[in-house]
């Protein structure tokens, strides 16, 4: 499938981490803005539009999951792939509860399958917003 070129916002507080996504995404194609705090998150949020979002769950300071609630007060409809490293069913519920399109568990071959899971979580919202219309 040839997918236009994603706006996406990475925040994850692992730099080398961050520069691997960067690095994966931009290959495909995509633009990234790379945030390392939550803090850092809100401010592009409320200042420039994205595609997608990235979430780190678990960062120094404010977690991803209060970044994912206050995306959701603000009603912001762009959609989330939550990031961990700790996989649990309780992650996986609470990031849904918040609106996370996709819930996805750190590994060896995620700058393979992260933008692929972008781009068909991307395009998933697409086609919801669309139905909704």
């Amino acid at each position: 499938m040839n997918i236009q070129s994603l706006r996406t916002l990475v925040v994850d507080d692992d730099r080398p981490y961050s520069a691997l996504l960067r690095k994966s995404l931009t290959g495909r194609g995509h633009s990234v803005v790379v945030c390392n705090s939550a803090e850092d998150a809100f401010h592009h949020l409320q200042k420039e539009h994205f595609d997608i979002v990235l979430l780190d769950y678990k960062m120094e300071g404010i977690s991803g999951i209060n970044v994912l609630q206050w995306m959701y007060g603000k009603k912001m409809d762009i959609p989330v792939i939550l990031i961990t490293g700790y996989g649990s069913e309780e992650i996986y519920e609470e990031a849904y509860k918040w609106g996370a399109s996709e819930y996805f568990v750190k590994g060896e071959m995620d700058s393979i399958r992260l933008p692929v899971m972008v781009e068909q979580a991307y395009n998933k919202h697409q086609a919801q917003r669309t139905r909704l219309k």
